[in-house]
């Protein structure tokens, strides 16, 4: 390969790519390979009658600096959009806006006392630095301990339940830290929540990529299924691609660690991180609707008599004409051996909007122009007590780094924690390629 280094990536997603871009930009020919006709994995779009579409909602932040850095870099500074929006619960069979410093102050949810905890807890968060003691801490008791019991029952406990599909006693105090550390990067000067969009959303991004690693001579395989990663004499050797073998100095996988090993040849196997994640899938009904049915961009879900995560309405961001009308996500997190990964998407339908018609009472079946049902087994990792001691080591096997999203810890997964793990893993393959050149020589 006229004397430069190859690597193949497995996964298409932006882990996959964003690495992709940065070895080729030293030097690097890499070969990109993802099953999926179409690149960007959770944070792609899709065809949703005629228009582009995040098949999964996502936000990026004003302070998300390394997504805007690398779109900058990509010549697509200008197509950000941040706007305000507005956050609400439904509790006790009731919409309630918690978006300004005085909506937090009369939240009818909480007593005044608890509203006081709160603020004081969410202050704490903003001013603990380190988190070694959090990754320690179960998360209940210290809920508990610095909110109060009834800020742990009435708002903490049920939403860690449906994030959580009811599997939350094993959890650090990090994954609230972190999250409450994330969501106050939202608010500008006045108090307001600001979130943004990408023109075109995260596919742009991961256009822009693809045609950057083609011009910098890589190639991007989409549609191809990587058989094995093929190991000769206790290292990585290459890929068996369709049948036939393709050598490579190094490989890169960057799928979640279940999928990951199911490739790794059986001496690789072996030499492979222990994962000690386990894993959340999602059921998610996307509505186009005509008219805007939610006052809120993200509806947090108090009341369990409802079954769901969350309703997002992203074209509180994004534009509507953009996307043919306005978009609502109907989602519901679980385990991934839930049923409902094989429940009959009509049925599947039916019961995700009858829970959206309880919030929204005045939605009618002639407000949704159109459906689609999404779903995925594995969207994020879920790191137990002790959490920073069990992230599994990128370069464990020869020629191999496994990488993705089961390395974002503390950080709650998003673009800007993926593209951070894309940051680490880079350096350490240019590394290893230039030990091996050296050795060589």
């Amino acid at each position: 390969m006229n004397g430069r280094p190859t690597v193949a990536i497995v996964g298409g997603g932006i882990l996959g790519m964003t690495a992709a871009y940065r070895l080729a930009q030293n030097g690097v020919r890499v070969a990109l390979y993802e099953r999926s006709h179409d690149l960007g994995g959770l944070v792609g779009s899709f065809d949703f009658e005629g228009y582009p579409v995040d098949r999964f909602y996502h936000v990026i932040l004003p302070t998300d600096d390394r997504v805007r850095g690398l779109a900058e870099e990509l010549g697509l500074g200008d197509r950000f959009r941040f706007r305000p929006t507005k956050v609400g619960f439904y509790g006790d069979g009731g919409l309630f806006s918690m978006t300004s410093p005085k909506e937090f102050l009369t939240f009818p949810l909480l007593r005044p006392r608890d509203r006081m905890r709160l603020a004081a807890f969410v202050a704490r968060c903003q001013l603990t630095k380190d988190y070694g003691e959090l990754d320690q801490t179960p998360l209940l008791e210290w809920l508990r301990r610095r909110s109060g019991r009834n800020v742990l029952e009435r708002m903490w406990r049920p939403l860690l339940d449906s994030k959580f599909d009811g599997h939350y006693d094993d959890l650090p105090a990090t994954y609230i830290w972190a999250r409450t550390r994330r969501m106050s990067k939202t608010r500008d000067k006045s108090g307001a929540e600001v979130m943004g969009w990408l023109d075109g959303g995260y596919q742009t991004l991961i256009d822009a990529l693809e045609h950057k690693i083609k011009a910098l001579g890589g190639r991007v395989y989409a549609g191809t299924a990587v058989d094995r990663i093929v190991s000769r004499g206790g290292a990585t050797a290459g890929l068996s691609v369709e049948g036939g073998f393709r050598p490579f100095d190094f490989v890169l996988c960057t799928l979640a660690p279940p999928m990951a090993r199911s490739l790794l040849d059986q001496e690789l196997l072996e030499q492979a991180p222990a994962d000690h994640c386990r894993y959340l899938g999602v059921v998610c009904l996307l509505l186009r609707t005509r008219r805007s049915i939610s006052p809120y961009y993200h509806l947090n879900i108090t009341d369990r008599r409802i079954p769901l995560t969350t309703i997002v309405e992203t074209t509180h961001v994004v534009d509507p004409e953009r996307v043919g009308g306005h978009l609502v996500y109907v989602s519901k997190y679980v385990d991934p051996s839930s049923e409902l990964h094989q429940r009959d998407p009509e049925e599947l339908e039916r019961e995700l909007l009858g829970h959206a018609k309880t919030i929204f009472g005045d939605l009618r079946d002639e407000d949704v122009v159109s459906s689609v049902v999404q779903r995925a087994r594995v969207t994020e990792p879920v790191h137990t007590l002790g959490g920073a001691g069990n992230l599994p080591e990128m370069f464990s096997v020869p020629n191999l780094a496994l990488a993705s999203t089961a390395h974002v810890y503390p950080e709650i997964v998003s673009g800007q924690a993926v593209t951070g793990v894309a940051q680490r893993v880079v350096p350490g393959i240019l590394e290893r390629l230039r030990r091996e050149e050296r050795m060589a020589a």
